[in-house]
């Protein structure tokens, strides 16, 4: 009985030297820093619900996002132009009797990233599809998932312009 007591204890003796050799040597886990951080961005763009959803999204990732009306350029780091910013819905699958039964939502942003630093300009488009099912007894429940949609549509346009941004600089 005591044996197996020891074995046990053991156990957990060698998880903890295992666990504070890897706290002494410095390991943790693979961050995923955001490009965005201590960049002062600027972002150009009419006031729609989209683009603003996009300047909140943005903020949540970044230190310091202004809205750029008229700002000092001075301090800027890159400057985001949203030229076209759309969400369209469409019906994509029908059912008997011509009932929608899939809704296919498309999105598309068209934008222009300038760096201060190196005097780069650049113009990108970025698109996406997604589809929903569709049900005429869940109108409520589609609408929310359609705004879940589009914050994902608006979070991963935020990545792929973080990465745009990286490889502007270099």
């Amino acid at each position: 009985m005591k044996e197996i007591g020891l074995t046990f204890n053991l156990k957990y003796l060698l998880l903890a030297l295992l666990f504070l050799s890897f706290q002494s040597c410095g390991y943790n886990l693979r961050e995923n820093p955001s490009f965005f951080i201590e960049k002062n961005i600027a972002v150009v763009a009419n006031s729609s619900s989209l683009n603003q959803l996009f300047i909140e999204e943005l903020k949540k990732t970044a230190d310091n996002v202004l809205d750029y009306k008229v700002e000092e350029i001075d301090e800027l780091d890159l400057i985001i132009k949203i030229t076209n910013h759309q969400i369209q819905r469409f019906s994509s699958g029908q059912g008997a009797g011509a009932r929608t039964v899939e809704v296919r939502i498309d999105y598309s942003l068209n934008f222009s990233i300038e760096n201060l630093a190196s005097s780069k300009k650049e113009n990108y488009e970025i698109r996406d599809v997604k589809y929903i099912a569709f049900d005429d007894s869940q109108i409520l429940a589609m609408e929310a998932e359609e705004s879940d949609i589009n914050k994902d549509f608006v979070r991963f346009a935020i990545k792929k312009i973080e990465l745009l941004s990286a490889s502007l600089i270099e």
